[in-house]
């Protein structure tokens, strides 16, 4: 049950860091640091409290399709499932390296590469799909 705890507590700390970066230095890096700051947190607390790293990233997950669906209303449904989705993903993928070469550096990598190359191919889509 500690997942459920690091899970909260990742979403708590990345939503009020990712809320900060983004007001003092733009959108446009939050593409590039809000995966950092969500992976680490999720895979730091999940580690730190001996929990699964999957399901710690699963309630973050959860947690932040809530708020995706919430804040965009019948639309954010499929966002919210994406996000569970994708962070779920994220966490096999940091699982996967953390079980195969026992590194948490490595393994944090893998998780940020590939939510990186998700934001930006979100963003080129969203760009193109709006002509700017």
């Amino acid at each position: 049950m500690a997942f459920i705890i690091a899970g909260i507590l990742a979403a708590a700390i990345s939503w009020v860091v990712n809320r900060a970066v983004l007001n003092m230095i733009g959108a446009r890096v939050i593409i590039v640091s809000a995966p950092f700051v969500e992976e680490a947190a999720k895979s730091g607390l999940a580690l730190a409290t001996g929990s699964s790293i999957v399901l710690t990233h699963v309630v973050f997950g959860l947690i932040e399709g809530v708020y995706d669906a919430w804040d965009s209303g019948y639309r954010g449904i499929s966002a919210g499932l994406v996000s569970l989705a994708g962070h779920t993903f994220y966490g096999y993928i940091t699982y996967k390296i953390w079980q195969h070469y026992i590194g948490f550096g490595l393994a944090l990598a893998g998780g940020y590469i590939v939510h990186l190359l998700w934001n930006l191919s979100v963003m080129k889509f969203l760009v193109q799909k709006k002509g700017v």
